[in-house]
């Protein structure tokens, strides 16, 4: 039988590299196999571009995190020195942080314009921002601060950093920030097609996650809807209600109403760049992966993707997740052949993420 084998990351435990390459030493003895990392802006952003680019680079730097701590990260800069990948999940990403260590309200994306203005110093003339996975929902506001926009409020006292501070802005001053990226395309790789605002918002979906209360997801809601008219006021780009703007915490919405930058659905463009719809029609199986399967998979993600084209090619798909929420797969269009849970196969979720690798394994076996 021939395999293609598709996966995405296991959030804090395999990367889609690592998956891909458990899952292809499995399954090759018995069958034709060709396994590629997926990824849709999220985690694994860089991971993907390393794997279509050997010769790329990896630039270690110092940035701020989620929490402001300062942190060492890294950006890609491909072969041709002029165009580098950043990954915002590996700036100011969830992680494995605990819960009671997350701060939804008080989170910034700051650290993700120190790497965008490093990767600039570093020749940088076009930036791909992978988005997903990330720990605050400022709509960007710190990243655009980074890279030397001014945030204001009545009294012209510039704002703190964070999603809360929002609620109060007034003013917003880009004549900085566009001095110094001016030069520079950037490229907003989102994970997901979710608006900024609406029932389907950043705050409303992806907060919780972030560790948001219901009153709290209120209060972001509250503040990316006036940073959404700063910014229009500022630019004249209206952020609201654009596809994909609420990918990463909204820095999609800072990305594209400050920066400029063009937006892009990451599974669709990666599915491109590395060419692998044509290896559906090659295969008679296809494997995807993901850490969870529930409604976000089907707001765009990267195992969206996969089961799109395999409807298109009328393959069957297994789609390996670590968790299920069933109440996910409900009035979808697209839809796997066949689930395996590794949390079925563990004894506990713990158990699922600490030894995923030896699941993976399990599930090969009766392929």
């Amino acid at each position: 039988m021939k395999i293609l084998i598709l996966p995405n990351a296991f959030k804090g435990s395999l990367s889609a590299v690592k998956t891909a390459r458990i899952l292809k030493n499995a399954l090759k003895k018995k069958h034709a196999v060709r396994a590629y990392p997926i990824s849709d802006g999220g985690d694994g952003f860089i991971d993907f571009f390393s794997a279509l680019y050997p010769a790329a680079r990896k630039i270690p730097v110092t940035a701020k995190n989620a929490f402001l701590k300062q942190k060492r990260t890294s950006f890609l800069m491909l072969p041709d020195a002029k165009t580098a990948v950043i990954e915002t999940a590996r700036i100011c990403g969830l992680g494995n942080t605990p819960a009671a260590e997350l701060d939804p309200l008080g989170a910034s994306s700051f650290g993700v314009g120190e790497v965008i203005l490093k990767a600039i110093e570093k020749g940088a003339k076009t930036i791909y921002v992978g988005l997903g996975g990330v720990a605050c929902n400022d709509g960007g506001a710190g990243m655009a601060a980074a890279c030397g926009a001014i945030l204001s409020d009545k009294k012209g006292k510039t704002l703190s950093l964070g999603a809360i501070p929002l609620l109060q802005i007034k003013n917003l001053d880009l004549t900085p920030l566009e001095k110094k990226i001016k030069p520079v395309q950037i490229y907003a790789v989102a994970d997901v097609t979710n608006t900024l605002l609406g029932p389907h918002s950043s705050a409303k979906v992806f907060g919780p996650q972030k560790g948001a209360s219901a009153e709290q997801v209120k209060l972001l809601d509250q503040a990316m809807s006036r940073w959404a008219k700063a910014i229009l006021k500022a630019s004249g780009r209206n952020t609201a209600h654009v596809p994909s703007t609420a990918a990463a915490g909204a820095i999609a919405a800072g990305l594209y109403g400050c920066f400029g930058a063009k937006l892009l659905l990451g599974a669709d463009f990666l599915f491109q760049k590395a060419k692998l719809e044509p290896l559906f029609n090659w295969a008679d199986l296809i494997i995807t992966s993901e850490g969870k399967l529930d409604r976000q998979t089907f707001y765009g993600k990267a195992p969206l993707a996969v089961l799109k084209l395999a409807k298109k090619y009328k393959k069957p798909v297994l789609f390996i997740c670590g968790d299920l929420d069933k109440k996910g797969l409900q009035r979808q269009n697209y839809l796997p052949s066949q689930l395996a849970v590794l949390t079925d196969y563990a004894t506990g979720k713990s158990d699922s993420i600490r030894n995923a690798s030896h699941y993976l394994k399990k599930i090969c076996q009766s392929i």
